[in-house]
């Protein structure tokens, strides 16, 4: 799988975790953007037009699933897959997230895993 050229937005409100996100995607070959919180993300989206986001769950002023039901419900944004970072038991069904392009990790990161999950939404 060619990674050149692939870019990939991580939202996520702790900087340490998008510090070692940067790191571990960018060495693998990725473009990475970065947005700090929800509303970020979104604009963000807009702008650089991602082929995948690594989002968080628990963020300040508009959180991760609000932003996926803003990127899932627009033509435009609705095929970016969507890989959702979250320190809690997930409250969705992983069966409804696949329908819809969105896959969960659990934190801390399995930076092996997340490589692996990110190949596998950008093929």
């Amino acid at each position: 799988m060619a990674t050149k050229g692939k870019k990939i937005l991580i939202v996520d409100d702790d900087r340490a975790v998008i510090t070692l996100l940067e790191n571990v995607l960018s060495s693998a070959g990725y473009d990475v953007e970065q947005a700090h919180n929800g509303l970020e993300g979104v604009a963000q989206v807009k702008k650089i037009v991602p082929d995948l986001i690594v989002l968080d769950v628990m963020m300040p002023e508009l959180n991760g699933y609000d932003v996926c039901r803003d990127l899932k419900f627009d033509p435009k944004f609705k095929h970016i897959p969507i890989i959702v970072l979250t320190s809690r038991e997930q409250e969705l069904d992983p069966r409804i997230g696949f329908l819809m392009g969105i896959d969960y990790m659990q934190k801390p990161v399995d930076t092996k895993l997340l490589l692996e999950k990110v190949q596998k939404a950008l093929e």
